[in-house]
């Protein structure tokens, strides 16, 4: 082999060595692709009370919203049991807490809350007037961060039935927490609805449940009837009054089937947990990003039921109404 000829193979393998040594340094094994983690939503529950009925709205809202967003949702619930500065303190820890949309059964609930974010999504479950109550600026229209579902009351509907059950009863009572804003546009409806008929509407409040019995009491011979609106408080202290006023031997009629399984003479009313399960499915559009609650008008429930006492309504000696056995579901069976 020629010297010139071993020169270059030398320089050759030195090359291929320094190449192979700035590689060795300088090589990077490719990293093994990670997938993107899943947003995980953090939803609040801000429940007045716990109750049987209001119970079954959260649990229809997390039905449906379950069903709709595939990535985790991480849920807390806080029940402030009407008692107000509970209320505060429960509605700053929703707002301090980088909560994604927070879910309100209770009209008192959703005020604070309102107070103290303009920014976090709150959908209402259940609340009786938002427009009353100041949370929205119309049902069309919200215009805030502010929409959900209604369970204003069917007052009329429910007049009607007394008058089929009761037709000699004119003097019809109703007790209710005068603090409570949503019970006021229940009183105002019921009373309209009352002079709208002829009959005479009679109020009683109270300030808490333990108020109940003294005040269902205060009513014997002033009323022939006595209905339990969906107040806070009077749903609270719903087996206290339903007992009272059976000891008196005053009727009560109401405005959802576990009041009538409990001993209302009858109930006209809606499914609270459908209700719930409405609003979660506004919750999931709004998380998708899909619409803002300013422009997601306030569903307002229409569909009704009978619900009717069989076993209540004889202990009062009275007959069910014919046309109610085609119409009505029967609690008592």
């Amino acid at each position: 082999m020629k010297k010139n000829a071993r020169y270059g193979l030398v320089l050759g393998l030195i090359i291929l060595l320094i190449g192979g040594i700035y590689l060795s340094y300088n090589w990077k094994a490719p990293s093994p692709k990670t997938s993107e983690q899943p947003k995980t939503y953090r939803v609040g529950i801000f429940q007045i009370v716990r109750h049987p009925v209001l119970d079954t709205v959260p649990e229809g809202f997390r039905e449906a919203l379950d069903a709709r967003i595939s990535e985790p949702i991480e849920y807390k619930t806080l029940v402030p049991e009407g008692d107000p500065g509970k209320i505060e303190q429960m509605a700053t820890v929703f707002t301090t807490e980088n909560f994604d949309l927070v879910f309100v059964v209770g009209t008192n609930c959703a005020q604070s809350l309102a107070k103290k974010t303009s920014t976090i999504p709150i959908v209402l479950g259940a609340a009786t007037d938002p427009v009353e109550a100041g949370l929205a600026d119309s049902w069309d229209k919200p215009g805030k961060n502010i929409t959900g579902t209604s369970d204003l009351s069917p007052v009329g509907i429910q007049l009607d039935r007394l008058r089929e059950l009761l037709p000699d009863a004119t003097r019809i009572g109703v007790i209710y927490n005068p603090s409570e804003d949503n019970s006021k546009a229940i009183i105002s409806r019921f009373e309209a609805e009352c002079k709208k008929r002829g009959l005479t509407p009679i109020m009683a409040t109270i300030a808490s449940q333990n108020e109940m019995k003294q005040t269902v009491v205060s009513l014997v011979g002033k009323v022939d009837a006595l209905y339990a609106p969906t107040d806070a408080t009077v749903q609270t202290a719903f087996d206290v009054l339903i007992k009272t006023a059976n000891e008196i031997k005053l009727p009560v009629f109401n405005c959802d089937e576990g009041t009538a399984q409990k001993g209302a003479i009858f109930s006209v009313g809606f499914n609270y947990k459908d209700i719930g399960y409405t609003s979660g499915e506004m919750a999931a559009k709004i998380l998708k990003g899909t619409a803002q609650p300013a422009d997601m008008p306030i569903q307002l429930v229409s569909n009704t039921s009978l619900f009717y006492n069989t076993k209540q309504i004889e202990a009062f000696d009275l007959d069910v109404p014919a046309e109610w056995h085609n119409s009505g579901i029967d609690v008592s069976k």
